[in-house]
């Protein structure tokens, strides 16, 4: 993390843009405050800047727009292909990280990576950025750039966690993808890939065709907030993922609502016949994790559980919540793959 830290830090006072000057001579100063806390100093530079930013928007616009204060920093619903390029070439993401806790048995097994962007820890645009990087023929550039950014923040997790990565079907089919996660410094192992969109039509095949030799070398696979239509049930049943995730939206309330906990005690049992186990997202109160928990729901995530966090030191604290099973196996069993018996072997 602070290694990452320092590279965004290099790559702001690179740039060149007029526009940018104040929050870079103010970064300077920041670093200059935190000598060996990079953290510390782009901590500063981001309220910084969102103060700038928020001053900028109250002030009346003449001519142009309001000079974006940190140089590539454009509201998500105005991101075009040069304020995306813009943000690649500066590499101005940073990578959350949230528990993922074994329900049954207790203890942080696993961690998901988040994609944030410099000025804005709480991703709410962060979805808004992907869509249109898409849409301007850079979905695949800005995906890679958050995979790149989450595998380097993942060195500093503790050992035994999985690491869980968001990728859309679309960019695990591109070519970089296998040679990537090949001679990435984070054993393959360790590694959840969560397919993050539905699969479109002809997807399914080459997909198989490229996860399958990963997977027989230890990668496991999530299906990210699964649908209950035939269609989804088919690409299930046909990728056979270690984990089938269920959103907030069955989450949200459950413990008052007996049709989705008939719906959530059908889907795992649709998981133990495919091999598969289910993880819960967006636990808020502990009624929905109790009523979770005695569904076997395997593992769980949510702010109940913890919040995403950049702070290295947070993440430390997960080594001491493992169960002992966890961490002989990686927590691979844990955070969703149950031993596979019979006819479910692959």
């Amino acid at each position: 993390m602070r290694e990452q830290a320092y590279e965004i830090i290099d790559a702001v006072l690179a740039g060149t843009d007029p526009d940018g000057a104040e929050a870079r001579d103010r970064l300077r100063e920041h670093v200059a405050a935190h000598p060996g806390n990079p953290e510390a100093a782009l901590h500063e530079h981001l309220v910084f800047t969102r103060s700038l930013a928020r001053q900028a928007s109250k002030r009346p616009i003449i001519g142009k727009q309001p000079a974006d204060p940190a140089g590539v920093h454009n509201e998500a619903e105005g991101n075009g292909h040069a304020a995306i390029e813009a943000v690649l070439h500066a590499g101005m993401l940073v990578t959350a990280f949230q528990p993922i806790h074994d329900l049954g048995r207790g203890g942080v097994i696993g961690a998901e990576a988040l994609t944030r962007f410099v000025w804005e820890q709480d991703g709410q645009s962060a979805g808004s950025w992907f869509r249109n990087a898409a849409a301007a023929g850079l979905g695949a550039d800005l995906e890679f750039s958050a995979l790149q950014t989450a595998v380097a923040a993942a060195q500093d997790l503790p050992h035994h966690l999985v690491v869980a990565l968001n990728l859309s079907p679309a960019v695990c089919l591109d070519p970089r993808l296998p040679g990537f996660l090949e001679h990435a410094p984070l054993e393959l192992s360790r590694i959840m890939l969560e397919l993050t969109e539905p699969l479109q039509p002809g997807e399914l095949d080459p997909l198989l065709d490229v996860l399958t030799p990963l997977r027989r070398s230890g990668m496991g696979l999530a299906v990210d907030e699964a649908g209950t239509n035939a269609a989804s049930m088919r690409h299930i049943r046909s990728l056979r993922p270690d984990v089938i995730k269920i959103g907030r939206g069955l989450v949200a309330g459950i413990d008052a609502d007996p049709s989705s906990q008939y719906l959530v005690a059908d889907l795992v049992e649709f998981g133990r016949r495919t091999g598969a186990a289910l993880a819960a997202v967006g636990i808020e109160t502990p009624a929905e994790l109790a009523v979770l928990t005695r569904l076997a729901v395997a593992a769980g995530q949510g702010h109940l559980l913890g919040r995403p966090t950049i702070n290295v030191k947070e993440w430390a604290t997960w080594a001491g919540h493992a169960a002992p099973e966890a961490r002989s196996a990686h927590g691979k069993h844990a955070a969703g793959q149950p031993p596979r018996q019979g006819g479910l072997e692959r």
